[in-house]
């Protein structure tokens, strides 16, 4: 977004085409402490490549460095430096990548891409910006950072080299880098605070074999300042953390009185855990691909089932799907399942409806309750923060009369449009989703008639 910092390293001056990385890395730790030295040896060949015939500003590279967290705000190399200048050029752009991928916004860069392709969009530098941008990533249009960030990660395979679907993402690329496949990484995004707190005390500990879960808790409680309370470990923290497949538990029963016992799996890797849990996940917020695959008939399913989670993380896959059939694009999780003892899910959404841009407000609710008056006061009053142009109820319930009355005074009041589709709307949608366009065509001329009839003076 213009005018704002990038949340990934400009890289401007700072691409395979441009740089020789091995030369380069040698040129930082021969140089260390000689600013001036370390500038000239930069356009130098072999480090600097012969293509290079652009008269670019000279400290660029330097200052590309310094945001990859190859130098120091001082000049000096970095310890990832020094780590990667030890290694031979093939397993150099691997661990390199993997340092993109992990601590400078790579996987949210991949995260976006695979939400445009998912949707049908055509994914350029530009357009990959603008819509990580709108999403609360910001990222400059017409400048070369992200285009940098693909090319490096084009040397390790992440993405085709050259000109020929240069945004065609490898996978299993992705996977054998980070150590994780894309659902278990939409997993750990789900984790609440304790959970992640608890999981990064067995990064920490790295316990071989079964280990009192109740030392882990203590632990990072004292340490991190994480607390996990006191509740039911295996109810609260080991069974979401069994989900992603990290971990394993026993307990010994409430009548034994004896702590429950974890240990990890063999997808559990402290050395790709630790980095994700401090720094990945803060960018990884917003995931929402891996409910992109889920077919509808999948989803309604696991609404109705037994388990909280399965319920959960159904719902959430709903809310993307009633977005997706809408034509909007996600900007942002406010409320998930977790939260809210999986019954109810809100997210901000934005596009072009009519072609006129709108920004939504969307809450979905599975629950037997109906909905209130309270309820849809509480989002209208969030109005100010999300500045939402359309707040939608999507609801497996009924609404109450007052809910309703209240909904029809705020429209009346204000250019606020709201929409409150229930469980007969739901239904229709499961039985032909593109009924939604009906629904709120009707809803939107019932709303325009109550506003004609009184255009100045609201009743």
């Amino acid at each position: 977004m213009p005018g704002k910092a990038s949340a990934i390293p400009v890289g401007t001056g700072f691409t395979p085409n441009l740089i020789n990385l091995p030369a380069f890395l040698d040129a930082l730790i021969q140089h260390a402490g000689d600013p001036e030295a370390l500038q000239e040896a930069v356009w130098r060949p072999p480090v600097r490549l012969p293509r290079e015939t652009s008269s670019r500003t000279r400290s660029l590279p330097v200052e590309s460095a310094i945001q990859y967290g190859l130098l120091t705000k001082d000049r000096e190399p970095t310890e990832l430096a020094r780590s990667l200048a030890s290694l031979e050029p093939a397993d150099l752009y691997d661990r390199f990548a993997r340092h993109i991928l992990l601590e400078r916004g790579g996987l949210r860069v991949i995260e976006g891409i695979r939400q445009m392709q998912a949707d049908g969009l055509r994914v350029t530098g530009d357009s990959l910006a603008r819509f990580l941008s709108a999403q609360g990533f910001p990222v400059s249009v017409h400048n070369t950072a992200i285009n940098s960030l693909r090319m490096w990660l084009s040397m390790a395979g992440v993405f085709p080299q050259g000109k020929r679907d240069p945004w065609n993402i490898s996978e299993e690329a992705v996977k054998a880098l980070v150590g994780l496949d894309a659902a278990s990484i939409a997993s750990l995004t789900d984790l609440d605070a304790a959970q992640r707190g608890f999981l990064a005390g067995l990064c920490a500990l790295d316990p071989d074999g079964w280990f009192p879960a109740a030392e882990i808790r203590d632990w990072v409680e004292t340490t991190q300042g994480v607390q996990i309370g006191r509740q039911s470990l295996p109810k609260a923290i080991l069974e979401p953390l069994r989900d992603t497949g990290l971990v394993e538990f026993r307990t010994g029963g409430t009548k034994s009185g004896k702590t429950s016992k974890v240990r990890t799996t063999e997808k559990f890797r402290s050395d790709v855990l630790t980095p994700f849990l401090e720094t990945t996940l803060r960018d990884l917020e917003s995931v929402v691909s891996e409910y992109y695959k889920k077919k509808p008939d999948d989803i309604y399913v696991e609404l109705s089932a037994k388990e909280p989670h399965v319920r959960g993380a159904a719902l959430e896959a709903y809310t993307i799907h009633i977005m997706r059939l809408l034509g909007l694009q996600f900007v942002a999780w406010r409320k998930r399942s977790a939260q809210t003892a999986h019954a109810e899910v809100d997210i901000l959404m934005t596009g072009l409806l009519g072609g006129l841009p709108t920004r939504w407000q969307l809450q979905c609710k599975n629950t037997t309750e109906p909905i209130r008056l309270e309820e849809i006061a509480k989002e209208v009053g969030l109005l100010p923060v999300t500045a939402a142009s359309h707040i939608m109820f999507v609801a497996n319930t009924t609404f109450t009369s007052d809910a309703r009355k209240f909904a029809n005074m705020i429209m009346a009041r204000s250019a606020t449009t709201i929409f409150l589709l229930d469980k007969t709307a739901f239904g229709k949608i499961r039985e032909t989703p593109t009924t939604i366009a009906e629904i709120l065509r009707k809803q939107s001329e019932a709303i325009l008639r109550m506003r004609s009839e009184n255009p100045f003076s609201p009743t």
